[in-house]
């Protein structure tokens, strides 16, 4: 039902337009709160996408010798959108063109719709194009607007149709028409004009509301902006399909544009622009970047990186070891605000020291000439390397940046595999290969489809994106051997793990006994068929099975559901007497339901007798946030990074780290963790980091609920794809097989 609670939400953006505009002049009308609504999606802050963490798979890596390019000194040009002329509304990807009155007031204007105003008789008028799913038409999306949330949202006594019609729409293609008349609770009336209309693979949408008068008085302009739009040639913004990659995205934040502001991974945007002196291979191995070779000394506290020789950015300007090290100090310079340099810079010397303000400059950090970087370690740290492939590490021309206008960010000068060609907001982001990096991909342009209405895997049946992430329901589907797609699937376990963190210096959690109570008590199974359908894994361990030090026996060893063991620990607990009010802190604004925590929370009534509220915090600036507060419980999940238990074990539970959500401190553990971290000797490494998890276990650090498993749908035409545990970047390395339209 996505495309119809779509097009409601863009209704209720409209109607909330109109009714502003007048109660402003005339003090009459709904009495609603359109504050929201209101709001230009340009200036909203989106949710947090999800980046999919995916370990190799049975489509294979594709090995291929690429003939270095030669760099040139001239700027490669970014294309511009084709200037569109007033009164026309163009949506290129979808074939749609949309004509209305130049003197119509244009209250918001994106890649997804448009939205006008007839400032003469204050009718509001929406137009929509999107992708033809199954759910949709025009009884789907009638059914909305004479449902019960609608008359709801606008205090409606009554909403009903009455008139339904067919008007010529775009020539040959007819639109079904629908007014409708509302009865608001004040006695004020508001109508509606609702008109649908479909090809074969897309819907188009025209929503208007206003008084009876100024909706009666447009009927003439709203026939005839439908009999005059155009459905023409479906268009990826003039590139070749059969040479571009398209997948699904999301509008960037221009900090996530930036590799030392980012906290995303290198698989994202940032990853396709910038790259490091070492990067992450779909097989988890790191390899070369734009380091040639490096040594470490015999004490692993020095690294010589040795640069490729002829590197240039983007622009054609020489890329040095200099300019390592001038994007290093930028990153850790406070003024810049990365809260990812100290995690993965931090072991450099003079990194936390300029990061505190109390040095001007990384002191462990030298360029020698320019092929040359020596960086200094504050001891042998096995897990260095495998740091470096975080975007923060990146190298970046610090003289293109400008610190006072973060715009410059959709302008890179590219150290990286792509370049940006072209950023349409709400619509879509385009790469390009980069001509001057030492090994340009084979594809020439990767497009990231964004705000598209449609379900991923109705996107790619129909041939609008080449891979799909897969949802819970659509795996379960497309793991079944009798699926038309199943020939196209892939699937691996993630380097992720949900999981309950608990304060145990916070009561009542500071009793064991009490934490042993409340893991006992949770029914893990029944908890990830209703999160995943059952196609996660149900976690008993901290490491995912993906993470090296993973162990099968300590997972069949922990602890699992067991309720009458759950009510004897809480008896023998200092508060068996009673448990003071108990809160779990979780990511989010508490605007929609959680099945996941209110199971939780209704495992914890049924088998200990205990009500948890469950409070949400801020999910932008979540960890600072819940650390501030000090909390008993947090809901949390965590994906690797670098594959390595450090990234696990260290991050989350040693005292004072800034990811150590739940306050968790066990002076024990802390002295493992920093043995555990200077020991070069690896399979004492790992073993070292499978006490601490066990013994993170006993003392129920945390209740672990599930390992992530990812699945994807991947065309057959693509080459080279590897669905890895983590965020390791690929499209990079990838091709298109030549009978399938590949050069």
């Amino acid at each position: 039902m996505q495309n119809k609670f779509r097009f409601l939400l863009l209704a209720l953006l409209a109607l909330g337009l109109f009714a502003a505009c007048q109660t402003a002049t005339s003090g009459e009308g709904p009495q609603v709160a359109v504050d929201w609504a209101a709001t230009p999606l340009s200036q909203r802050t989106p949710l947090p996408t999800v980046t999919p963490f995916v370990p190799p798979t049975s489509i294979p890596l594709v090995t291929v010798t690429v003939t270095a390019v030669p760099t040139t000194t001239e700027p490669i040009p970014t294309m511009a959108p084709t200037p569109v002329p007033s009164g026309v509304y163009v949506k290129e990807s979808d074939g749609f063109t949309f004509f209305y009155p130049t003197e119509w007031e244009i209250l918001e204007q994106t890649g997804e719709s448009l939205w006008l105003r007839d400032n003469d008789l204050g009718t509001v008028v929406s137009v929509s194009s999107s992708f033809k799913d199954e759910e949709s038409g025009y009884d789907a999306y009638l059914e909305e607007f004479t449902g019960d949330a609608f008359r709801a949202s606008w205090e409606l006594d009554s909403v009903e149709v009455t008139r339904e019609d067919e008007l010529p729409f775009a020539g040959d293609h007819t639109a079904q028409v629908a007014w409708l008349s509302g009865m608001a609770v004040d006695g004020r009336q508001l109508d509606f004009w609702l008109a649908y209309a479909e090809s074969e693979t897309r819907s188009f949408f025209l929503f208007a509301a206003g008084e009876p008068d100024s909706l009666e008085g447009r009927q003439a302009s709203l026939r005839q902006m439908l009999a005059q739009a155009s459905l023409g040639e479906i268009r990826l913004f003039g590139l070749d399909r059969a040479k571009t990659l398209v997948v699904l995205g999301s509008d960037p934040l221009a900090r996530s544009l930036d590799p030392a502001r980012t906290t995303g991974s290198a698989a994202g945007y940032v990853g396709m622009l910038y790259s490091g002196l070492v990067r992450m291979s779909p097989e988890l191995q790191v390899v070369p970047d734009l380091a040639e070779t490096w040594q470490i000394s015999e004490d692993g506290t020095v690294y010589t990186f040795t640069l490729r020789e002829g590197l240039t950015f983007a622009s054609g300007r020489p890329l040095t070891a200099a300019d390592v090290q001038a994007s290093w100090e930028r990153a850790a310079d406070p003024d810049t605000d990365s809260s990812t340099v100290g995690t993965y810079m931090g072991d450099i010397v003079g990194v936390r020291e300029k990061l505190d303000g109390e040095a001007n400059e990384i002191s462990g950090v030298e360029a020698v000439d320019e092929r040359t970087l020596v960086v200094t370690l504050d001891g042998p740290k096995p897990y260095f390397l495998a740091k470096l492939t975080y975007p923060v590490s990146f190298v970046l021309d610090v003289d293109t940046v400008d610190e006072d206008d973060e715009e410059w960010v959709f302008e890179p000068d590219a150290s990286g595999p792509f370049i940006l060609r072209d950023y349409r907001e709400d619509e879509a982001i385009i790469f390009a290969s980069n001509p001057a990096y030492y090994t340009p991909p084979l594809l020439d342009a990767v497009v990231y489809l964004i705000g598209r209405v449609g379900s991923s895997i109705s996107l790619f049946e129909a041939g609008e994106i080449d891979i799909a992430y897969l949802g819970a329901v659509d795996a379960e589907q497309v793991r079944q051997p009798s699926n038309a797609l199943h020939e196209q699937w892939v699937t691996t376990t993630s380097m992720c793990t949900t999981f309950i963190q608990m304060n145990n210096a916070n009561a009542p959690f500071d009793d064991v006994n009490v934490r042993r109570a409340f893991a006992l008590a949770v029914d893990k199974d029944a908890y990830n068929e209703l999160v995943s359908e059952g196609s996660n894994l149900v976690a008993n361990t901290i490491f995912p099975p993906a993470m090296p030090g993973y162990s099968q026996e300590t997972a069949v060893a922990a602890a699992s559901y067991d309720p009458e063991a759950a009510r004897a620990a809480l008896a023998e607990s200092s508060y068996a007497d009673g448990l003071p009010p108990i809160t779990i802190a979780a990511s989010g604004f508490g605007d929609t339901e959680r099945d996941d925590l209110n199971a939780l929370v209704e495992n914890w009534r049924d088998v200990l007798g205990v009500d948890v509220t469950i409070s949400f915090l801020d999910p932008i600036n979540f960890s600072q946030v819940v650390t501030e507060e000090a909390v008993q419980m947090v809901s949390y999940g965590w994906c690797a990074d670098y594959p390595d238990p450090e990234n696990f074990v260290d991050l989350l539970y040693y005292t004072g780290s800034e990811f150590n959500v739940s306050g968790y401190s066990n002076a024990e553990i802390d002295a493992l963790l920093e043995e555990a971290r200077v020991e070069l000797d690896p399979a004492l490494r790992l073993s070292l980091y499978q006490e601490i998890e066990s013994l993170l276990l006993t003392d129920v650090a945390a209740i672990p609920l599930t390992h992530g498993v990812s699945d994807a749908l991947v065309n057959l035409r693509v080459q080279g794809f590897v669905l890895t545990p983590m965020g390791a970047p690929v499209l990079q390395l990838l091709s298109f097989a030549t009978e399938n339209g590949g050069e």
